[in-house]
């Protein structure tokens, strides 16, 4: 009951039913100033924060850049039509083929590779995150801490921590401030769940997706319940559907209009890509796709295709490979997608060259597009030519500053160039960003005692090093 307790204190509930929306406005709450007195909503990103450092040590994130950016951009799609659209948030990918979600203070939200492949639909998808949105729109752990104004931040950390572990094989090994806490919390995780689903429904609808897909996400899942009550996806253990949520979700859509809305070509993409580098035999994968492009019926055959062409360069049939991503460039030429994908199957290949040339032509067309900077960054660096890497690793880092692959790369690009002080300054953004504040400072250190009589290197490292220090003390202080 505790584990179960601390994964649906934390997890958003993948996503259950959305948001009402329509001609009538949603009645928000007013919280008070009872959450807000116990954490502020700066307090809320630092736990965040903290969590997603802890996370990286415990979780797989998903270091593919497509997949990540079209769920940011997803779930920013969705906050823009929320009630609070300037609150920031992270939206990331966790591989794990499991069907799950979360959402955590400060305005993270996790997604697991094994929910977007079991997403019929984009709209279903959505249903989710809108879901999970709500409850950090509507500071749904803040206000549950609310409830014992004895919790301080270092115990909140502890909670979420604690919650991680849960959830992933750990032991919770955690300590509730008080055992009505735990009880309190059970009876305000499902009001928060009627709430986000309430808000969610409207948020879902004001988008553009029809919100009929979150009750039919919910039958789906409650359809997996009957039929499998021994193997349950870790969705069901932490947002429980029963008849009378499937039925409120699927009133409150009524409201609106049908309207049939088709997913994204990005959706399509980002599925068959899951679907072609999944753990498997990638000859069985190649046949499975073979299949699928071959089907005159096939309501998305384009990103059959691409799938197809992905799973092709895995089986190191090139050539092939080749043939498929041209046929896909040809009609349309702009797609990153496509052009990504050229560059890779040469960088596959053994042909580095060819493959920075077409990094090259592609970047130069859409320096924008965030996963391409990567994919050229991390190309340029493998391919011996770090140092050009650089302008464009500090251009991606604007977007994504909490990133610590990109500062793992910036790094190797820059001490490359002879800049080993800042290397190591680099290095040690990687390292905190992954949780490990000792060996961030011990980057510190060495970056400035390279630093030589550069006084603003110098001055940088040292306070650095202290807020970093500082940020663990605040975190790990006894109450």
């Amino acid at each position: 009951m505790k584990r179960l307790f601390l994964r649906g204190l934390l997890s958003g509930l993948l996503a259950l039913p959305g948001p009402i929306l329509g001609a009538n406005p949603i009645n928000l709450p007013d919280l008070g100033d009872a959450s807000i007195a116990v954490i502020s909503p700066a307090q809320e990103r630092r736990l965040g924060e903290d969590f997603m450092r802890r996370a990286r040590q415990s979780l797989v994130f998903s270091d593919d850049p497509e997949v990540s950016e079209y769920i940011q951009t997803l779930g920013q799609r969705l906050v823009a039509h929320s009630d609070n659209p300037g609150t920031s948030f992270r939206f990331f990918v966790v591989n794990d083929p499991t069907i799950n979600a979360f959402a955590v203070p400060g305005g993270f939200i996790g997604v697991h590779t094994g929910l977007i492949l079991a997403a019929e639909t984009e709209a279903e998808l959505a249903s989710v995150l809108a879901h999970e949105i709500s409850h950090i729109t509507q500071r749904h752990i803040p206000r549950l801490l609310a409830e014992d104004q004895r919790a301080t931040l270092p115990a909140m950390a502890a909670i979420l921590a604690a919650i991680l572990l849960a959830g992933h094989g750990g032991q919770a090994a955690i300590a509730l401030t008080t055992a009505t806490l735990a009880q309190r919390g059970i009876t305000f995780t499902r009001t928060f769940e009627e709430e986000a689903d309430r808000i969610g429904v409207q948020l879902l609808a004001e988008s553009g997706f029809d919100p009929r897909a979150m009750p039919a996400f919910f039958e789906r899942m409650q359809q997996i319940n009957r039929v499998n009550d021994t193997n349950l996806p870790e969705f069901l253990l932490t947002h429980p559907v029963t008849t009378a949520r499937i039925a409120d979700s699927r009133n409150r859509a009524e409201r609106y209009p049908y309207r049939q809305v088709p997913d994204s070509l990005s959706f399509q993409l980002v599925r068959a890509k899951l679907r072609a580098t999944a753990p498997g035999d990638p000859a069985s994968i190649v046949r499975t796709f073979s299949a699928g492009v071959t089907d005159e019926k096939s309501a998305h055959r384009e990103a059959e295709h691409y799938g197809y062409a992905v799973a092709l360069v895995r089986a190191r049939r090139y050539d092939t490979a080749r043939a498929e991503t041209r046929r896909l460039v040809e009609p349309a030429p702009a797609n990153p997608f496509y052009r990504i994908l050229q560059a890779e199957i040469e960088l596959a290949a053994g042909q580095t060259d060819a493959g920075l040339r077409h990094y090259a032509r592609a970047y130069q067309r859409d320096s924008s597009y965030h996963p391409l900077a990567v994919n050229y960054a991390r190309a340029l660096v493998q391919g011996n030519r770090a140092p050009e890497a650089e302008p464009v690793l500090r251009v991606s880092l604007k977007q994504r500053p909490d990133d610590p692959a990109l500062y793992k790369l910036l790094s190797q690009s820059i001490g490359a160039a002879g800049k080993v002080a800042e290397s190591h300054q680099a290095l040690a953004e990687h390292y905190y960003l992954n949780g490990n504040a000792k060996a961030a400072i011990e980057q510190l250190q060495l970056a400035g005692r390279r630093a030589g009589n550069n006084f603003y290197l110098q001055s940088s490292v040292e306070a650095r090093i202290q807020a970093i220090k500082d940020e663990v003390a605040l975190l790990t202080e006894r109450k």
